[in-house]
């Protein structure tokens, strides 16, 4: 394993940042913990640039040991003239922005760069290093406890490897992008997943995502809106996971059968007695708005029983394939049958008064949406 240095002083980190805005691009991973909490808790950031890697200890460099100890980080990962390269970047995007304030500006995602070169949808990490270079990485670590402390010397060079293939590799994946035209596309949807990281639905309209919102009638269907807002509250103030307040079945059942009291609260299918005894009120309150609430929601369809959804879905996945076919790119890069039911949910489901404050579906926004909406949208209404 190539040499590193682990950074734990604010001072090698300055001298770091410094060295590093001199580089044209920069590998970057985080390792987080997630288990038990709503944030993602950091636990450390591997950076590679030219020949130098290092692993940031955030834990060491804490806020309250070091205020603003990791900022020449964040500004080193904000500066317009540095590439971001990344692989997967899913969860690091969020926890990046969380971190930063803002998200990083030049992204490169070499697990969309793969997609696009024709190395597959999803391929991961070890699998892409092997495909480069030959070499077979040790992926054992990958559940490991980030914040516990010392972190192993396998863990860390487990950490370090995220980072030092993955710099070599982006030149060659780049060339090869290039050389098809590709690259375009490759900068253009790996700034479009950074960008969907940093949106979030807001709680007032959480209840039009909800899975089977379509066996509530509108009654029900306004209480589920009130429960939603209240998990998703409840969770960000007590940093807990959603499923940790109230799982999904439950909430449905919950906005059913609308409790009035605590012992009929106790009769909800898995709601912890935890819950009941220190946020049942605030449940019960939640129901009673849903009960009194004079605005109530339209109720909602299930998608596959909407009229003509067979014709709207398969007509959408022809151009999806069309478009496919005009950028030589598998047609599953450019939409799931998810995001091909993501448009007619938006087109057909989704009140007009809510969509100003919404995340529009992937087909309708960057270069999908530049290509797609359009033609999209009209043909939701011829087919309806």
């Amino acid at each position: 394993m190539p040499a590193y240095s682990l950074i734990s002083t604010p001072a090698e980190l300055q001298a770091f940042c410094r060295r590093a805005h001199q580089a044209p691009y920069l590998a970057v991973d985080t390792e987080f913990v997630r288990t038990r909490t709503y944030y993602a808790r950091l636990g450390l950031i591997q950076l590679r640039a030219a020949d130098e890697v290092v692993l940031v200890d955030p834990v060491a460099l804490s806020a309250d040991r070091f205020p603003d100890a990791l900022q020449p980080m964040w500004d080193l990962l904000k500066d317009p003239d540095i590439t971001i390269v990344i692989h997967a970047g899913g969860e690091d995007y969020e926890i990046l922005t969380q971190h930063m304030g803002q998200t990083p500006e030049r992204i490169f995602d070499t697990q969309i760069g793969a997609a696009f070169a024709g190395y597959g949808d999803a391929l991961g990490y070890a699998a892409l290093v092997n495909e480069f270079t030959g070499v077979v990485i040790d992926k054992s670590q990958s559940r490991t406890d980030w914040m516990q402390r010392p972190l192993a010397a396998e863990q860390l060079d487990y950490a370090a490897a995220d980072v030092q293939y993955l710099y070599d590799i982006y030149p060659q994946l780049l060339a090869q992008l290039d050389e098809t035209g590709k690259t375009g596309l490759v900068l253009a949807e790996s700034a479009e997943q950074v960008r969907k990281r940093a949106v979030s639905i807001p709680d007032d309209y959480l209840y039009l995502y909800f899975g089977n919102a379509w066996q509530c009638n509108a009654r029900q269907l306004a209480i589920l809106r009130e429960l939603m807002i209240w998990r998703q509250q409840r969770a960000r103030s007590a940093d807990i996971p959603l499923g940790f307040v109230a799982k999904d079945h439950t909430i449905l059942e919950l906005a059913r059968r609308a409790p009035s009291s605590g012992q009929e609260l106790r009769g909800i299918t898995d709601l912890s007695p935890v819950t009941v005894r220190y946020a049942g009120e605030e449940l019960l309150a939640a129901v009673d708005r849903g009960q009194q609430s004079t605005a109530l929601p339209e109720p909602l369809t299930r998608l596959t029983d909407l009229p003509g959804y067979k014709a709207k879905f398969n007509a959408i996945k022809q151009r999806v394939q069309q478009l496919a076919a005009e950028l030589d790119v598998p047609a599953s890069l450019i939409a799931s049958r998810r995001q091909i039911n993501d448009v007619i949910h938006w087109c057909e489901q989704v009140p007009a008064a809510a969509k100003p404050y919404l995340p529009a579906p992937d087909l309708f926004v960057s270069w999908r949406g530049d290509k797609l909406r359009d033609e999209l949208e009209a043909l939701i209404k011829r087919e309806s």
